[in-house]
Parts: C-alpha cells; sequence; structure tokens
C-alpha cells in the first residue's frame, strides 16, 4: 500500500473547480444523460490501470461526450457548458486515479494524484475534452444561426459557474414573441 499525497496544481485545483461547476453540470443533464454518465463512470473504474511508472485513467466520459455531441448537431442539447463536461470528467476520473495510486505498486511507495501539475492527464484530460465540447457546442451554433454567435458571449455562457438569467449560448437574449 503507498501514501498517496495530492497535488494541489494537478489535482486540488481541477477538483475544486469541479466542485464549483457541478450543480450546473447535474442541472443541465436529462435522465438519460445522468444514465450515460453513471455508465462512463464503469468504464473509468474497470478499464484503469497501472505500469510499473503511472497510473491510467481511460476517461469514460468520451461516451457521455459522443451521445452529447450527436444529438447536439441535430439541434438538441444546447443547454450543456463545457464546463460541465470539465467537472463530469474529473469527477469521473479523480476516484480511481486515487484508488489506483493505493494499489498499484510504487517505486518508492509514495504516489501523489496529479503529480506531473500543470501536465498531468487528470488536468489535460478533461480540459482537452471540454475544450473539444465547445469547438463542437460553437461550430453547432453557427450553423444554426447563419455565423452570427458573439465568441465572447458564447464563451461566457460555456464557463459560467451558474447559468446566466435570460441567455442562450448564441449570445441571442431576447425572448421569442408569441404571435
Amino acid at each position: 500500500m503507498n501514501i498517496v499525497s495530492i497535488h494541489p496544481v494537478g489535482a486540488l485545483l481541477p477538483l475544486t473547480l469541479s466542485l464549483l461547476y457541478l450543480p450546473r453540470s447535474f442541472s443541465a443533464l436529462g435522465w438519460f444523460h445522468r444514465v450515460v454518465f453513471l455508465l462512463s463512470l464503469l468504464i473509468s473504474t474497470f478499464s484503469s490501470y497501472c505500469d510499473a511508472h503511472a497510473v491510467h485513467v481511460l476517461p469514460g466520459t468520451v461516451l457521455l461526450c459522443v451521445v452529447l455531441w450527436l444529438q447536439r448537431a441535430r439541434g438538441h442539447n444546447r443547454d450543456v457548458p463545457a464546463a460541465a463536461i470539465f467537472a463530469l470528467t474529473f469527477i469521473a476520473g479523480f476516484p480511481v486515479d486515487v484508488y489506483l495510486g493505493y494499489v498499484c505498486h510504487a517505486a518508492d511507495g509514495t504516489a501523489t494524484v496529479g503529480g506531473a501539475g500543470w501536465t498531468d492527464g487528470l488536468l489535460l484530460g478533461p480540459a482537452i475534452l471540454a475544450l473539444v465540447h465547445c469547438f463542437v457546442y460553437y461550430f453547432c451554433e453557427r450553423d444554426e444561426k447563419k455565423g452570427k454567435v458573439p465568441v465572447g458571449v458564447f464563451l461566457k455562457w460555456q464557463f459560467a459557474p451558474m447559468r446566466p438569467r435570460n441567455a442562450r449560448p448564441d449570445g441571442d437574449d431576447a425572448r421569442p414573441s408569441i404571435s
């Protein structure tokens, strides 16, 4: 059994951000996507492994992203921000990384979760997946709005900890008129 420590940049910073975004993440998902997220947790748990040098956590939330992106391309799931993908991917990988840090044999008997800091996969994996999610959603919005999507408003909507009131991801704050 190893002594496990948690790196402040590679693990504590993304954990704090994930916990900050978690309420918005779950409110953006429907029941079907919550079930897919639970399935992705199982994939992360049972597909991860360790070798002599590192722990390898496979992000099962890629499955959730593919399901969201396919439906988004058809005009659905507009309310799932990139911050939710970051939070859910990190939450799916963190406990597995901690557990494998304890049970995998380390050369000196110590393991550090997020030990590579800014370049650790526990931080980079969710960040890259959230960035890809942001690109997919942005180009879907541009396609639907014929290229009239302000980047600043879109990014604010994607990364705000709480859902902005009366805001849409495409920057159109006007309410539809009932005629």
